[in-house]
């Protein structure tokens, strides 16, 4: 993350922004030599998270008109001048000023205002229900819709078939949870976690979550173009029904972890490549589709197989192994993704 700009105008600006700095133990204070107006829109513009130490209508009047959208824009607080409020203006909780207003009036000894809704009332934040666990939002269009529901207390269906299950300590009395799938219910929105494709309806509006459950285990020759492996995993997807979003982990042999196409792979997808030794791989038994092949060349019956097996910690696949264009692919899943 950038990092924290604490922009003050007065001395005694200047003193809180210190304070601010010393009880983090992050960030600069910044005192604008020229038009405000510029600097803190350029400042705005790096992305840096903004803290400033001024009238929260200056900060409203500037910024307002150059924020895009909570997913985008960086967080920005507000402190008044005697250090009372530490005011969560952008950001919200998806960019990170509330959290930011918190940690800013701890700081402080400041009170925290924050007017997001369910913050406000003490429900869970669909859009940040699954960051701890790297789950990505395929349906993020619903947010808005779903969350007022939520917000209005109105009943919210919850389906999970996959993912860390631990992810709400306590959920509100209007999360009804589905036993299965598809179903219909009085919802006035859904939230559906699943590394399935599944059909859903556009009404009620659903929030979709994608676990980083699939482990993908691949074996290539040289100079594979990332693209042709890009190409294959999405028919593979197609083909098992369950979501490339929900892809954690690449997995291949050690030979083959400095081939650049499977690299180029892993960094598009932005999941880590394991690698094993041919000693691991040939360590795994009964191998669904062994390579007389490979264990001509390599003195193991394969390379796509043992490694998803390996790094999805599963004695079993989700699909075996399918070869296309000098490509071979094996799928897993991770229980405890």
């Amino acid at each position: 993350m950038p990092e924290l700009a604490i922009v003050a105008l007065t001395p005694c600006g200047q003193e809180l922004g210190a304070r601010i700095v010393q009880a983090l133990g992050r960030g600069d204070v910044i005192v604008p030599r020229g038009e405000l107006r510029k600097a803190l829109t350029d400042l705005f513009g790096t992305g840096r998270p903004l803290v400033c130490i001024m009238a929260l209508g200056i900060v409203v009047r500037i910024l307002g008109p150059v924020a895009r959208a909570k997913q985008v824009d960086p967080p920005v607080v507000v402190v008044d001048e005697a250090g009372r409020f530490a005011i969560s203006v952008l950001g919200g909780h998806v960019g990170g000023a509330n959290a930011l207003a918190e940690q800013v009036a701890n700081a402080l000894g400041a009170v925290p205002v924050i007017t997001t809704a369910s913050d406000a009332l003490g429900l869970p934040s669909l859009d940040l229900i699954g960051k701890p666990w790297n789950w990505k939002i395929e349906a993020s269009e619903a947010l808005t819709r779903v969350s007022a529901a939520l917000v209005r207390g109105e009943p919210i269906g919850v389906y999970q078939d996959a993912g860390r299950r631990d992810w709400s300590d306590k959920w509100p009395a209007s999360f009804q949870p589905i036993e299965s799938w598809p179903n219909e219910g009085p919802w006035a929105g859904m939230l559906v976690i699943s590394d399935r494709q599944l059909p859903i309806a556009a009404i009620p509006p659903a929030v979709v979550y994608r676990p980083p459950t699939l482990v993908l285990g691949v074996g290539c020759r040289r100079g594979v173009p990332g693209s042709n492996i890009d190409a294959m995993f999405e028919a593979v997807c197609r083909a098992q029904g369950v979501s490339p979003l929900s892809l954690g982990v690449v997995a291949t042999a050690t030979i083959k972890a400095d081939e650049p196409g499977l690299i180029e792979f892993a960094v598009r997808r932005g999941v880590p490549l394991r690698s094993f030794s041919l000693e691991e791989l040939g360590s795994v038994p009964d191998l669904p589709t062994p390579s007389t092949k490979v264990k001509e060349k390599l003195g193991i019956w394969g390379v796509a197989e043992p490694a998803a097996l390996l790094a999805s910690g599963s004695s079993r696949l989700l699909m075996g192994k399918e070869r296309r264009e000098r490509i071979t692919m094996a799928l897993a899943r991770r229980e405890d993704a």
